[in-house]
């Protein structure tokens, strides 16, 4: 008997997304937001932004407010925390989801991401992604029954995208397959990108540890010439007609002209491949592995900070071990906030001493936790940071402290970018 419902259009796990600025509020609405199984999208209330720091509103505060929250005027990242006035004040949350939770094996959900112009978006999830094993033991060496996830993004001028998932989580015997590709538009002020990619060793509960068959992940970054759309283009001759419409045709010319002499370059080919068959004897007491690519002048601030606390740890030859901020454990009394204070009154301490505790107490703890990291930049603004955790609580601890205390993410994208790391 045939079905008395129209055929489907949609293919299974394809997901696509559309984000622009409605005027004239500049308000972000999603043009385009379809899914289907075993894909879901769930769209959050969106997160207002902190005023900027040059405004009346976030200069009026008190002076008590002030002693207990420092300003941003204090922060490094002044300059590059201040919106223009294109940028909306409201940036979206969107959960990306399954049904179940997780992927079953062979699962396959392909994903597509369009920011127009000046946009800002938060993708998060609400727990880790699980991947199933197969069914049989015997039918997991089929690639047919290898669960895999691609995402294609394209991030305008002046557009920022936020993907902050919470950490893989593959079982035993399962098998995964990964692909992320972020075209980003580099005129106009450029793109930023923030990507958190980070995979934990299975179920430690149950014992598993790093028992998977193979989990493998690429992530891309492409600087690509007019990668938004034609409603983000510039206006046609037609629009522009009318006083001082010659000139600014012949700027539409001559803009349309750099761009077309542009080339797609690769600005980062990123691969995790963990396949081996003893793997839990190869990774020592580490469970977890993450990546945190950051890339565009929105993220360079927490770029420049990464980099400036990376070069600051202690190494071998060059640590002064007198210093109570290389051995804190010499001064637990004045790094402990909790100490009872002394007799005598003490000047309250400067940012600068804020920070420095602040950098001896991490220490402190990437020792005792295990934690190891390492940074660099290259000439793209492009910054990777690679770390790993002995357990994911750790590295969620240690990334939280970071980005907290440096500050511009919340304020370039609000609270809802650091959902994973609570």
């Amino acid at each position: 008997m045939p079905s008395p419902f129209p055929p489907s259009s949609s293919a299974p796990g394809k997901g696509h997304v559309h984000l622009t600025l409605r005027s004239p509020n500049n308000e972000p609405v999603f043009t385009a937001l379809s899914y289907s199984y075993p894909l879901k999208l769930v769209v959050s209330a969106p997160h207002t932004l902190p005023p900027n720091p040059t405004s009346p509103s976030s200069t009026s505060t008190s002076t008590s407010e002030a002693s207990t929250e420092p300003s941003l005027t204090e922060n490094d990242t002044l300059k590059s925390t201040i919106r223009p006035p294109s940028c909306p004040s409201k940036v979206p949350l969107l959960f990306l989801l399954t049904y179940g939770g997780g992927l079953v094996s062979g699962d396959y959900i392909s994903l597509s991401l369009h920011l127009a112009h000046s946009t800002r978006l938060t993708i998060a999830t609400q727990g880790s992604t699980k991947i199933f094993r197969p069914p049989t033991p015997s039918s997991s060496s089929s690639t047919a029954l290898t669960t895999r996830q691609d995402l294609t993004a394209t991030i305008a001028a002046n557009a920022a995208l936020c993907l902050m998932p919470d950490p893989c989580q593959p079982f035993a015997r399962s098998r995964y397959a990964q692909k992320q590709v972020f075209e980003m538009d580099a005129e106009g002020g450029g793109a930023s990108l923030c990507l958190l990619d980070w995979v934990c060793e299975g179920r430690g509960a149950r014992g598993e540890k790093w028992a998977f068959e193979g989990w493998r992940g690429r992530n891309e970054v492409w600087d690509v010439p007019a990668a938004c759309c034609a409603e983000d283009a510039p206006s046609s001759s037609s629009e522009v007609a009318g006083e001082g419409g010659e000139e600014q045709q012949q700027q539409q010319q001559q803009h349309q002209s750099k761009r077309t002499t542009r080339k797609k370059k690769l600005l980062l080919r990123d691969n995790l491949i963990l396949s081996h068959p003893n793997l839990h004897t190869r990774v020592d007491t580490h469970a977890i592995f993450g990546t945190l690519i950051l890339v565009g002048p929105l993220l360079s601030p927490l770029s420049n900070f990464f980099i400036d606390e990376f070069s600051q740890m202690p190494r071998l030859g060059a640590r002064d071990f007198t210093s109570p901020l290389h051995n804190p454990k010499a001064n637990t009394t004045s790094l402990n906030p909790n100490t009872n204070p002394t007799t005598t009154t003490a000047p309250p301490p400067t940012p600068s001493q804020k920070r420095d505790q602040w950098r001896a107490t991490r220490h402190l703890h990437e020792q005792n936790d295990g934690i190891l990291w390492t940074a660099t930049t290259t000439s793209q603004n492009l910054t990777i940071i690679k770390f790993a955790a002995p357990s994911v609580e750790a590295a969620k601890t240690w990334l939280r402290s970071i980005i907290k205390e440096e500050g511009s993410i919340s304020h370039s994208f609000g609270a809802g970018a650091l959902i994973p790391l609570k």
